[in-house]
């Protein structure tokens, strides 16, 4: 037994232990948005022994899935599946959550509807060009976040998490990298935090003082002219005043621009360039040690006081240990620990680290997803299992 076994309690949330499964994206999902037998058995696997289940981002409109075979919670025929993922979930003993997203200009092209949402028209994908949002835009979206939310709550999810990190629609606006705007929603902090803070209060007026509401950060974007720290802990102070209960905390750990020549390949001759795209990665590399996000994620807990969330190759070893005993962090995340042995917080629970089937970073995960595939993993071969 570890302190990893102690339990929190958020609001109405009580939640057994402290290790979560963060959002992640399978491609698992219908055309549709509808959750599928796969979607029901990778997250039965990995409900059975973790506190908190965070479900991958789940678009709030049609044409703002990050893959074509994401969740969604854009419509009402969408809320059985959900009531359903919810129950397996709940039935393992975990609490579940549901993350609520725009995927932007990174979302995949779609034939005859308006698509590409974006701040300030910065491209992702040589697919998709990016529509620069008029006030209409926002509005219509400031209301699906709400309405998403809204059927979350019916669904019976024990709270939601709305994503403003790793580069898309919301993680844009709060970017200086992607918010070039020079109305109300440009700026400093203050103002790129201002789709954010707005969505954030709708959601709040809809579900009442007491429903978690989480919020999902980048501490740092480690790209030329990306979010710093500072900045961040700005956003992350004026989004607990507005009523977030959990700070989920990541980064963008690598990336920068790709230039596109009129063929759209990738070239490194500037001479005939005539388009770049954005890129950005949360996958910490290789040589970067277990837990090496936990000072950023402290930063947010001390400065801002309320529960966090820290990620970063916390599967196996005493890191997760050494974040709740040591730095007080309230929760630590397990990814993609969890996609090749789903058994790891069952061990890690009783500290037998060793027994681990370790995940090498491949990451082939993100390799199929990239293709617009169902996830695969090269350790394990059994997935959705």
């Amino acid at each position: 037994m570890t302190i990893l076994n102690s339990a929190l309690t958020i609001k109405n949330m009580s939640i057994r232990n402290r290790l979560v499964l963060p959002s992640i994206t399978t491609n698992y999902g219908s055309s549709k948005g509808l959750v599928t037998q796969d979607i029901l058995c990778f997250y039965k696997e990995r409900s059975k022994d973790i506190g908190l289940v965070i479900v991958e981002a789940t678009s709030v409109q049609a044409t703002g899935c990050i893959v074509p075979g994401s969740l969604g919670l854009w419509n009402d025929s969408q809320i059985p599946g959900m009531t359903k993922l919810a129950k397996t979930i709940q039935q393992q003993g975990a609490l579940a959550v549901v993350q609520l997203n725009h995927a932007g200009p990174r979302c995949p092209p779609h034939k005859n509807k308006r698509h590409g949402f974006s701040p300030s028209g910065v491209a992702f994908r040589p697919d998709v060009e990016p529509i620069i949002m008029n006030t209409q835009d926002i509005e219509q979206l400031i209301n699906d976040f709400s309405k998403a939310a809204i059927r979350a709550f019916k669904a019976g999810f024990d709270g939601v998490e709305i994503h403003g990190a790793h580069l898309y629609l919301l993680s844009q606006f709060l970017s200086p990298l992607t918010n070039k705007r020079d109305d109300r929603y440009g700026g400093d902090a203050r103002g790129r935090a201002t789709l954010a803070l707005e969505i954030v209060r709708k959601v709040r007026e809809e579900l009442g003082p007491e429903y978690p509401i989480f919020f999902r950060i980048n501490a740092l974007e480690r790209i030329d002219g990306g979010q710093t720290l500072e900045d961040a802990l700005v956003i992350g102070r004026l989004l607990a005043d507005e009523g977030v209960d959990v700070l989920d905390v990541t980064l963008i750990a690598h990336g920068g621009w790709k230039l596109l020549d009129d063929n759209l390949k990738v070239t490194r001759n500037l001479k005939v360039t005539s388009k770049k795209l954005l890129g950005g990665s949360s996958a910490l590399p290789k040589d970067q040690p277990s837990g090496a996000n936990i000072a950023l994620t402290a930063a947010f807990k001390e400065k801002i006081g309320l529960p966090v969330i820290a990620v970063g190759k916390f599967g196996i070893g005493q890191a997760a240990v050494n974040a709740v005993e040591n730095e007080k962090i309230d929760m630590v995340a397990i990814g993609r620990q969890m996609i090749c042995d789903p058994k790891t917080a069952r061990k890690m629970l009783d500290g037998k680290d060793n027994d681990i089937i370790p995940c090498d970073e491949c990451l082939t995960c993100f390799a199929t997803i990239g293709k617009a595939v169902p996830m695969a993993c090269k350790v394990n071969k059994n997935l959705p299992f």
